[in-house]
């Protein structure tokens, strides 16, 4: 799974030459997924969580350099508020792969 994301994600505009970071990325994004999912480390995810983790890949990616911000104002009137949680359109994309947690 790690490497097809990998080579979606180079081919889009402005990430080539970034492959060793979006690698990290992607490695934490997995790990991300899987704790939202309630998997093991040691398990695989499902193929259809591909898009989720490659979409949550590049949330990381755009929002590097952002951390801890919740939002900023600039002063010729713009905005930008950055999110903290896994946005709803992942959600919705690994909703029928999420297991009930272990107590």
């Amino acid at each position: 799974m790690k490497q097809e994301i990998l080579i979606a994600l180079l081919k889009r505009p402005g990430l080539s030459g970034h492959e060793e970071f979006l690698s990290t990325i992607i490695d934490d994004s997995i790990s991300e997924m899987k704790s939202f999912l309630n998997y093991d480390d040691e398990e695989e995810l499902p193929s259809g969580c591909a898009p989720a983790v490659k979409e949550l890949a590049l949330i990381h990616f755009n929002l590097d350099g952002a951390e801890g911000l919740q939002s900023e104002s600039q002063s010729s009137g713009g905005s930008t508020t950055y999110m903290d949680a896994l946005p709803d359109r992942v959600k919705r994309i690994v909703r029928k792969y999420r297991r009930l947690p272990r107590c």
